[in-house]
């Protein structure tokens, strides 16, 4: 029996390998004080570190022995490198995990994409860490957007600035009507131009936002709208104003969007932009309406239409399948008034009413269509 467990025991310990030796020496987080910022111990690995032409920056290193490292290297031209300092324990970390600062200066003109920086005698060992040097980029202007033709869904615009090659591109701060996402794709970029493609979700009449470019080696370390200037984006953005055909923006009850038999219900219309007069609608194909004349036609109707009577000053028929009226020029907001004359039948106590107005060719969809709804109450 003891000769079979000695040689099980001697089995088992061969399996598991030498039990002296420890674990593997290596970098495992570093400290860059943006992307890492929020991470007691920092990023977990060996880079790629976001490191921007003309900066000086401090970036700790952490891991087994790294505060051991003599010697420190780095590839290509335009960067060097020193050790600031280090620590037996790395900051945050427990017994074990060393730390090295390494402060990194690179000139305006260091060659962008990813070097490799190498601890030697780390106890024996070499580590290695990648950087990577971004453009110091700015987009100073944006080339004007010509008015859209039509609805639009794709929008190209063109940027232009000083070291912006190797772009990548983002949104920020969109609003569009009607209401959709929007996303960013650069088309082509060289060291002074960029040309971007906008694409919406849906058929636009008028949107605007900001647009970011970036240098595209390091995508994340750019985040437009975040209010402070990050490595690696081209300048804080240029904002984007885009208008095509003219769409009803909203549908408000400025007295209110409840009634009772007999009351009345004054319906705010509001355009995007004011009604063209003939000369500014150039250029807008909008088929069905009055192109090449002035003011902005629209359709409209409450429903259900059979319980309402026109008010004085409001052109309104319950039997037509949509009421017209034309915005005259310049003009951008319209009330229409109606009176409840009963309760729809099958509404006993309280239901709810319709508004839509459309403009452009009026179709059955947005952007033409718009809706809002109202209360009909007995009481």
């Amino acid at each position: 029996m003891r000769i079979t467990l000695r040689l099980l025991a001697t089995v088992s310990l061969l399996a598991a390998g030498p039990l002296a030796r420890p674990a593997r020496a290596d970098i495992t987080h570093y400290q860059d004080g943006r992307l890492c910022a929020g991470l007691s111990l920092g990023c977990l690995g060996k880079g790629p570190v976001a490191l921007e032409q003309g900066e000086t920056r401090v970036i700790n290193v952490m891991g087994q022995n790294v505060n051991f490292c003599s010697g420190v290297s780095v590839s290509g031209s335009g960067v060097t490198v020193t050790v600031a300092g280090t620590k037996l324990v790395a900051d945050g970390a427990s017994v074990g995990t060393g730390q090295i600062d390494l402060r990194f200066a690179l000139t305006g003109t260091a060659t962008p994409g990813n070097r490799n920086v190498t601890l030697g005698n780390c106890m024996g060992a070499n580590f290695t860490l990648t950087i990577t040097v971004l453009r110091n980029g700015t987009a100073t202007a944006m080339a004007a957007i010509p008015k859209q033709s039509t609805f639009f869904t794709t929008v190209d615009v063109t940027l232009t600035g000083t070291n912006i090659a190797n772009a990548g591109a983002k949104v920020s701060n969109t609003n569009t009507n009607p209401n959709g996402t929007v996303t960013a794709s650069i088309l082509s970029s060289d060291t002074t131009s960029a040309k971007v493609r906008l694409t919406f979700s849906t058929a636009q009449a008028h949107a605007t936002g900001r647009l970011v470019l970036f240098d595209n080696a390091f995508p994340t370390v750019c985040v437009p709208g975040s209010g402070t200037r990050i490595v690696g984006c081209y300048g804080a953005g240029i904002d984007f104003e885009i208008t095509g055909p003219n769409v009803v923006e909203s549908i408000t009850f400025p007295t209110g969007s409840r009634l009772t038999p007999g009351s009345v219900l004054t319906i705010r219309i509001k355009l995007a932009q004011p009604a063209p007069s003939a000369s500014t609608r150039e250029g807008i194909t909008l088929a069905g309406s009055i192109t090449g004349s002035g003011g902005e036609p629209i359709r409209w109707q409450v429903h259900p239409s059979a319980v309402f009577q026109a008010e004085p000053g409001t052109t309104f028929s319950p039997t037509v399948e949509l009421n017209n009226f034309s915005f005259p020029a310049g003009t951008q907001t319209r009330d229409f008034i109606v009176r409840l004359v009963s309760l729809p039948p099958g509404c006993n106590i309280e239901c709810t009413g319709t508004i839509e107005a459309r403009t452009a060719d009026f179709r059955d969809a947005a952007p033409f269509k718009r809706t809002a709804s109202f209360r009909m109450a007995l009481q």
